[in-house]
């Protein structure tokens, strides 16, 4: 039996995004460079972009999830010092890394763990992509939610 299939259904692609339809298919500007997946691969999800996140990221959200993306394992883990990231991306200072870390978290894109209470240091988490975008809002019960859900 074959399944009727709406003209919408063909641009949308296993994830439910919508995929801007082609009149023909893309070649490769250099066709002998074409880049193969390595056995050592770090992915960044697109829901980033399609979900609006990028549009309120500041320069240093962005290299900082860029970051924690090349270093994760495969599941998402990693333990970077700040002190260390700065040296790695010497554009962002210690300041702008640990305030993009706590913008990450209270985006629900990253989770951090500190190795202790004082430490500014600790173990991060690459969290799946919200289908929606969470609100963010600087009011006291949002901030308190983010805080109590990284520390848990």
């Amino acid at each position: 039996m074959r399944h009727a299939m709406s003209w919408t259904s063909l641009f949308i692609n296993l994830h439910g995004d919508f995929v801007m339809p082609l009149k023909k298919p893309l070649s490769p500007v250099i066709p002998n460079l074409v880049r193969k997946m390595p056995p050592s691969f770090a992915w960044i999800d697109h829901r980033l972009r399609t979900g609006q996140f990028l549009a309120d990221f500041a320069p240093e959200d962005f290299a900082l999830y860029l970051f924690l993306a090349l270093v994760a394992d495969q599941q998402g883990l990693s333990c970077w010092r700040l002190d260390v990231m700065e040296k790695t991306m010497p554009a962002f200072r210690f300041h702008q890394l640990r305030s993009a870390r706590e913008r990450l978290v209270r985006n629900r894109l990253i989770a951090f763990r500190p190795w202790n209470s004082s430490d500014p240091d600790g173990t991060y988490q690459l969290l799946p992509i919200p289908s929606v975008k969470p609100k963010t809002g600087n009011d006291l019960p949002t901030a308190l939610a983010g805080i109590l859900k990284s520390v848990s």
